[in-house]
């Protein structure tokens, strides 16, 4: 067994060829690129019993020779990808059961039926360029170009990435030349293997919103682990929704990139006494800048999906000329703030702070700037940290409420604002505690925060409505921006009058940790 680590960046094909060229290449020695043609067929059930372990079986064809490859075990920590493989050669394009036994999947093997039912799920065909750069004594990067396809049936996929592999040294250089080469080439980071790109056509699933996963910690796991893992987690969350947020208008991609801003920074809360912000100064300003802006994005799509589709048909329709005159200009400010949010991402600056931003979890540079407050907290069992945690943020959000001014939308918002800070913490830790004993207690939460949120989509859509007044000079643009006003008010105390009844259940909830 070997361990592979990479970092995989996607590149438009136009600009592939490029890379050769690249001032970030030319700088560190390297070898004469050399030029492969792969051919490779990924084998599992129709059950997919491979890929529900989180297991990729491939056989190569590399010139006259066949590999077979098991790959699994591992995990991408922020976009580094680190897995266990497994490599076998084999006489001809026939699995070879003895190496899966080898690779831990003996009760597989085993089992007639799975070894029957095992074949071809997809292939791809590409072309592989390859290099070596030598950045630094010892240290040996494998710099790879690969153009082709993913192919099941009738469905293909293009593809065009680069691959940086570690054969030897330290991983920092990858980052080192990640950051170079995506100053001169449109480069993204991307965790989608092709593996995950073969099953995806496979199921005939099209890129599609991703939601935030359930991070995977673990009692045993130090303070540094978690701050580490609930990160990482955050940016896969970012990057799945990246290029829906370039390419697409489906509103949600915004929506989710926005999510995981908002649960990175929170991240950054949650674990201030542990972990110095110091390092992370440039990292927190390139979040709050692009949070900043996929929120007025989002703003405007929530407004124009919200209020004006909701709206008598009149407004919502605008089959009157003033409503319609409204309309389209909610639309021209919806579709600015989107430009802008696709600008931002598209900006080399964003792929650059992404890479720098991994790098500093993957180092861990800040175990070495902390005081003795912050290493007493670092040093503390996880699930005690945690509970100390969620009993703070708890604190914070009953002494909130016995606070709140009912008619009040600062005092509504800050309530929101602690309520989804709680909510953020409660789904990092839940593992940690039983996602069972953390249902009700999440279920009350989520209650308070939708009814919230409510009440503060209806005080945004009075300032979106103060901006879309001032352009409307006649009066019965004026009438029109009027009875959005009230409908928005109607609306809002509607689920207003819902709220007491939400907190006195969300107070009686027992706390899970």
């Amino acid at each position: 067994m070997t361990q592979e680590i990479e970092l995989k960046l996607s590149v438009p094909a136009q600009d592939a060829a490029r890379l050769w060229r690249t001032q970030a290449l030319s700088s560190w020695p390297r070898s004469k690129p050399v030029s492969r043609r792969l051919f490779s067929a990924y084998y599992d059930t129709p059950k997919r019993d491979l890929a529900r372990r989180g297991v990729a079986l491939r056989l190569r064809r590399e010139g006259g020779r066949w590999i077979q490859t098991i790959k699994g075990g591992g995990q991408v920590m922020s976009g580094l990808h680190v897995r266990n493989e497994f490599d076998t050669e084999v006489p001809a394009q026939l699995v070879s059961f003895p190496a899966l036994i080898e690779a831990g999947l003996a009760d597989l093997v085993e089992d007639a039926a799975f070894r029957q039912a095992l074949g071809v799920v997809f292939t791809t065909n590409f072309s592989r360029v390859t290099s070596i750069a030598e950045p630094g004594t010892g240290d040996r990067i494998e710099v790879s170009l690969d153009r082709g396809e993913v192919v099941c049936g009738e469905r293909h996929e293009q593809l065009c990435e680069i691959e940086l592999e570690l054969k030897t040294g330290n991983a920092a250089r990858l980052f080192d030349l990640a950051t170079a080469l995506a100053g001169e080439l449109p480069l993204r980071l991307d965790n989608v293997s092709k593996a995950e790109r073969g099953y995806r056509l496979a199921e005939a699933a099209g890129p599609r919103p991703v939601k935030a996963a359930t991070i995977d910690l673990r009692r045993q796991m130090s303070v540094d682990a978690a701050f580490q893992a609930i990160l990482s987690g955050c940016l896969r969350h970012l990057q799945a929704n990246e290029r829906g947020v370039l390419d697409s208008n489906d509103p949600e991609y915004i929506h989710q990139a926005r999510v995981a801003i908002r649960r990175m920074r929170s991240t950054f809360g949650l674990f201030h006494p542990a972990i110095p912000k110091s390092l992370f100064a440039d990292a927190l300003a390139w979040l709050k800048q692009t949070g900043a802006t996929l929120g007025t994005a989002r703003d405007w799509d929530v407004f124009c999906t919200g209020l004006l589709a909701k709206a008598p048909s009149s407004v919502a329709a605008g089959t009157h000329a003033p409503a319609g005159n409204i309309r389209q200009r909610a639309a021209a400010q919806r579709g600015l703030a989107r430009k802008r949010a696709k600008a931002l991402l598209a900006e080399p600056g964003f792929t650059q702070h992404s890479l720098a931003f991994s790098r500093l979890l993957v180092e861990g540079a800040w175990t070495h700037e902390r005081d003795a407050a912050h290493a007493e907290a670092a040093a503390m069992p996880l699930s005690e940290y945690a509970a100390k945690l969620l009993l703070r943020r708890s604190r914070k959000v009953v002494k909130r409420g016995s606070e709140l001014q009912r008619n009040d939308p600062a005092s509504l918002h800050a309530l929101r604002i602690q309520i989804k800070k709680l909510r953020y913490a409660c789904e990092f830790f839940t593992p940690l505690f039983g996602r069972k004993s953390a249902k009700r207690y999440l279920s009350r939460l989520e209650d308070l925060q939708e009814i919230l949120g409510v009440l503060n989509d209806a005080a945004t859509a009075h300032r979106l409505l103060d901006a879309l007044a001032t352009r409307a000079s006649d009066s019965t643009g004026q009438q029109t921006i009027g009875f959005l006003r009230g409908y928005a008010a109607a609306a809002a105390d509607v689920r207003l009058g819902e709220l007491e009844n939400a907190w006195r259940r969300f107070e009686k909830a027992d706390s899970f940790w």
